[in-house]
């Protein structure tokens, strides 16, 4: 799975809040009528930053991503959707919630979390964007 570089820029569109994107994500994984799973980095810590400054903001965010998943596990099963998910404690004040085929490898998964994450510029809170990758659509959460 190729990760974006200097040369590939990392293209985000903003979905707006949680609740607005667990319908349009979920619209984007039925398309492809097969199960998925869910790979879900969790922040557990991070150095203060512009979207996390410290532990309860962090909380904060854990709190939110996991309402989140789980409503957006519902949807995809009301759609005749099988999905499951996976957490991944994560050193990053972002989420990165991406959608792939259950035979794809994780370590493939968090290397380019990892690398996605580092290079997302983000700097408000409470904000979703929607990647698309080459594995499949992501989202990064604040």
């Amino acid at each position: 799975m190729p990760s974006p570089t200097a040369k590939q820029e990392l293209q985000l569109n903003e979905l707006g809040s949680l609740t607005d994107a667990v319908e349009p994500f979920a619209r984007l994984l039925s398309q492809t009528g097969r199960s998925v799973r869910l790979h879900c980095s969790v922040p557990m810590w991070s150095s203060p930053s512009d979207t996390c400054l410290d532990l309860h903001d962090l909380h904060d965010l854990r709190s939110r991503i996991l309402l989140f998943v789980h409503d957006l596990l519902e949807s995809l099963h009301s759609a005749g959707i099988s999905a499951s998910y996976r957490l991944a404690p994560s050193n990053s004040s972002l989420c990165f919630i991406c959608a792939l085929p259950t035979e794809l490898s994780a370590p493939k998964v968090r290397s380019a979390a990892v690398e996605i994450l580092q290079n997302a510029n983000i700097h408000a809170r409470e904000k979703v964007l929607l990647a698309d990758l080459e594995c499949g659509p992501a989202l990064i959460i604040s």
